[in-house]
């Protein structure tokens, strides 16, 4: 099966450029959308990370955020609800990620074993990109260990090193193999700039608990897809679908 992807931008959060773009770029702000990803299968709906609600992000972000649609307006826009989600597939557990997922009371949520562990018990510096003790108490995981098929042509491949169980999202479409990066990124991170290429071919995010892991991991994504869709890339988050 060939999948189409529809990007639904609930909203964008302004922030430094050298938090996605290791060491590059502190003198830059940019804005950065969230994002819930909706990808329609034979007979499921199915969402790739769940973005997070205006209280959440003013809850857990420290910048400017602008709302552009609730997470049930997103979803109306593809004519399903929270209930009707059958599947969440989770890049990772940062708030900006999952912050909507409990809403999905029906759904089946796929993580890494590791990162669900580190997200009940985070480090001391990751304390606050994770959602408090209780918030997520109530969500269906389906906990799996590196790379997995969860539908045919649909396949999670672990790419840690932003988080300790960050996975990229593996998609066939029509035309291309299309990789969603998995750990924060935008553009830049898989083009760095000229005078770095030979060193870099790829940016390590700058959040990281292992610069090392994401660096490879950011390789990783580059040689496997066909397209890359960095997650939080303003231009594919703007698209109407993909491809």
């Amino acid at each position: 099966m060939h999948y189409i992807i529809k990007p639904l931008m609930l909203g964008k959060m302004l922030m430094n450029c050298s938090l996605m773009t290791y060491m590059l770029n502190f003198q830059k702000e940019i804005w950065v959308p969230i994002v819930t990803w909706y990808v329609k299968t034979e007979d499921k709906n199915v969402l790739i990370d769940s973005g997070a609600s205006v209280d959440i992000m003013k809850k857990y972000w420290y910048a400017d955020y602008e709302e552009i649609m609730t997470f049930e307006q997103a979803l109306d826009s593809v004519d399903t609800t929270p209930e009707e989600i059958d599947v969440v597939i989770q890049t990772h557990l940062h708030f900006d990620h999952c912050g909507n997922t409990s809403k999905c009371r029906n759904a089946e949520v796929i993580v890494q074993s590791e990162e669900l562990a580190f997200s009940r018990k985070p480090h001391p510096l990751f304390f606050g990109s994770y959602l408090r003790r209780g918030e997520l108490d109530e969500v269906n995981f389906k906990e799996v260990d590196g790379d997995a098929e969860v539908f045919p042509g649909i396949e999670v491949l672990k790419v840690p090193g932003h988080s300790p169980g960050t996975q990229a999202i593996s998609i066939q479409t029509e035309n291309a193999n299309v990789v969603l990066s998995g750990f924060c990124s935008i553009a830049d991170n898989f083009s760095p700039p000229e005078k770095f290429k030979k060193l870099w071919p790829v940016l390590t995010p700058g959040v990281h608990v292992d610069a090392l892991q994401a660096f490879a991991s950011a390789k990783r994504v580059k040689e496997e897809a066909d397209v890359i869709i960095p997650i939080h890339d303003m231009e594919f988050a703007s698209k109407n679908q993909i491809p």
